[in-house]
């Protein structure tokens, strides 16, 4: 493995990046040595004020309940944990590593309560079914999470479900700690009402409440307040069967809400099934109607689309990707698709062949470009000038079905979910694509997305 004097390590992992701070640590993206392999690592550092607040023998006793609590639940939606250590003072534990999560995934921002992105219906209950198995388990363990929010709510390459940091979470009956008694309770919009007047009563079904709320806002935009609208005032691909399930479980009383998520988990997977028998997913039109009436604004390009990749800042993303405040395109192509052969379509409205699915899986940035690379040496589809596109270009694809629902048009695969463009932030970021939202967003160089090659018909 090459190591640089400007390497940082913790114990013996190099650190790729900082990802964030929990409850109680920070975390990072390191890489495991000798299997060069990628893990998240959550490093004990309270600040000092929490420190003199609670004491920092207490808190580190916290910190390690933390790992035990989760240790040892295996479950394909709770985050996998491989070791807890400690080296030259420095006690951390590793985890598995994604690099999405569903606060990105909605365009929740540090002022929560602005609005963000909506989710369709259909992708916003494969996720809380997930969520909910996932508590379905933990419940089966004893363990109350009481932080469940989009951020602890990670997103793997497959669309898979992952909870993550339980530093706020305790088994039901067990005494708490006193220095968790002087900390604050979970995150105000997501907890239920007795989180906040009584921490000390809650059960499972603050968790409920919080997943609840996570619904609510995946699905109209909005976070609810004490007398909030019906969710199908707020969006009309919403009925009534979902409406009363999202106000069930968010009722203020516990008593009015889901008892367990065993129950909630079987009346959500019901009323999904009536709400996918009254209406078609319009993601599955045949291949051959390429053309549809659209209410968004639409263009034909007047001009060649950036081709060229570009450092592009984030202050300047906006305006040279023609985005709105939730990083959506503004205005849409008005294409005119052609499969050339079975891999590959061109879009005549702007001269741009493409591959029609893409990458079969995921990979790092450098491992995209070899794609390419690969795809203009082997001739594919009968050409040698592919290349990675702009984000421009990659916008002229996406189209809006709903107000709610972005998705590729039918004529491409639908496996390609994530896409890498040429374009970057910084020597350390990339702009990415999500192809079934249609936003714009930044990824990392040791993250994963998909990766569809662009030619430029002369």
């Amino acid at each position: 493995m090459m190591t640089s004097k400007n390497d940082k390590y913790i114990g013996r992992y190099k650190i790729n990046a900082f990802l964030g701070s929990g409850t109680m640590g920070r975390i990072y993206r390191v890489t495991i040595p000798v299997l060069e392999k990628t893990a998240a690592l959550k490093l004990f550092t309270p600040s000092r004020a929490l420190i003199e607040k609670v004491g920092l023998t207490c808190l580190r006793e916290q910190f390690i309940h933390e790992v035990a609590v989760i240790a040892n639940i295996r479950h394909p939606n709770v985050v996998g944990i491989w070791s807890l250590e400690e080296r030259a003072n420095e006690l951390f534990y590793l985890m598995e590593y994604y690099c999405r999560n569903l606060g990105q995934l909605i365009g929740e921002s540090y002022w929560a309560d602005r609005p963000s992105r909506k989710v369709s219906v259909d992708k916003a209950c494969h996720y809380l079914t997930q969520i909910v198995e996932g508590l379905c388990r933990l419940h089966e363990a004893d363990i109350i999470h009481r932080d469940i929010k989009p951020f602890n709510i990670m997103i793997a390459d497959t669309g898979t479900v992952k909870i993550v940091d339980f530093g706020l979470s305790k088994r039901r009956g067990e005494k708490q700690f006193l220095c968790a008694e002087k900390l604050t309770i979970g995150t105000p919009f997501y907890s239920a009402p007795e989180q906040i007047d009584s921490p000390e009563t809650v059960d499972q079904r603050a968790d409920l409440y919080s997943a609840g709320v996570i619904l609510y806002r995946m699905v109209t935009g909005h976070l609810p307040d004490k007398n909030p609208p019906l969710p199908s005032e707020l969006n009309p691909q919403l009925d009534r069967n979902c409406d009363r399930f999202i106000l069930k479980a968010i009722a203020p009383h516990p008593d009015d809400r889901f008892q367990t998520a065993d129950t909630m988990l079987k009346e959500l997977k019901a009323f999904f099934s009536l709400y996918k028998d009254a209406r078609q997913s319009e993601c599955f039109a045949p291949d051959d109607i390429f053309q549809e009436k659209k209410t968004a604004p639409r263009i034909k390009p007047t001009l060649p689309i950036r081709s060229e990749s570009s450092i592009i800042l984030a202050k300047d993303a906006g305006k040279v990707f023609n985005l709105d405040d939730l990083h959506q395109p503004l205005v849409f192509v008005e294409n005119a698709f052609q499969k050339i052969s079975d891999t590959t379509v061109i879009d005549h409205a702007t001269n741009l062949v493409w591959q029609q699915s893409g990458s079969r899986y995921p990979m790092m940035w450098d491992q995209a470009q070899r794609y390419i690379q690969l795809l203009s040496e082997s001739g594919f589809g009968g050409r040698q000038n592919w290349r990675m596109p702009t984000i421009n270009e990659i916008l002229s694809l996406v189209n809006p079905k709903h107000d709610d629902d972005f998705c590729m048009e039918p004529v491409f695969s639908p496996d390609q979910k994530w896409l890498w463009s040429s374009d970057t932030r910084s020597k350390r970021a990339v702009w990415t694509v999500d192809a079934q939202m249609g936003f714009v967003n930044c990824s990392d160089l040791f993250d994963y997305n998909f990766v569809k090659g662009v030619c430029s018909v002369k």
